[in-house]
């Protein structure tokens, strides 16, 4: 009998060693808890470009949050993006929120006196938040690539707070139509391609 349960012993020993070398090994090779962290580089409408730092703590949800730049001003955005399947094709469903507010008077002023940048004065005194909704695929290729390619809407709501904040001087460069503040809200269609470098 003390030999009959000492093989038992020895045998539930070995299965569990088996089974908990196993699990280290699946552990090892799931890239999620390889590369949790990510730089995520995208150009898109109504961003522009954006880089963004991304965080996945289960397998079907990545959050990200970053800065974008549309060739006028710098914003900020927040997102997360839903990975219901698994494996190296998936589709990927990402809603993000983002903000950029309009430039300041001092600013504004600068660009004007400055004639070596671009005149698009006007277009700095407008500011916007956005809500987007996208559908789209993920591929992930080796050495912990992403790429993807999403498209969607976006509710856009735009602003210009008028010329509060500029001296009187530069009024005159300034189009009429930004003396007073103003707002407009619309829907427009949205379409983004990046990559994902994972890390971690």
């Amino acid at each position: 009998m003390g030999v009959v349960s000492a093989l038992a012993a020895v045998g539930v020993l070995l299965t569990a060693q088996a089974a908990l070398a196993s699990g280290l090994q699946r552990r090892t090779q799931d890239p999620e808890r390889l590369a949790p962290f990510g730089l995520m580089l995208d150009a898109s409408a109504p961003e522009g470009a954006g880089l963004s730092l991304s965080f996945r703590p289960t397998r079907m949800l990545r959050l990200h949050v970053g800065g974008t730049h549309n060739g006028v001003r710098p914003g900020a955005r927040v997102g997360l993006t839903l990975l219901p399947l698994k494996g190296r094709l998936t589709p990927a469903l990402t809603l993000e929120a983002g903000h950029a507010r309009p430039a300041n008077g001092e600013g504004l002023e600068r660009r004007i006196v400055d004639r070596t940048q671009m005149p698009i004065h006007s277009l700095e005194r407008v500011g916007y938040s956005y809500a987007s909704a996208l559908l789209g695929f993920e591929w992930q290729a080796p050495k912990r690539l992403t790429f993807f390619v999403r498209g969607g809407f976006s509710i856009m709501r735009l602003y210009s707070p008028g010329i509060v904040g500029v001296d009187e001087q530069f009024r005159d460069a300034l189009e009429p139509a930004n003396f007073h503040g103003w707002s407009l809200s619309n829907i427009e269609p949205t379409a983004k391609l990046g990559i994902l470098l994972s890390f971690g």
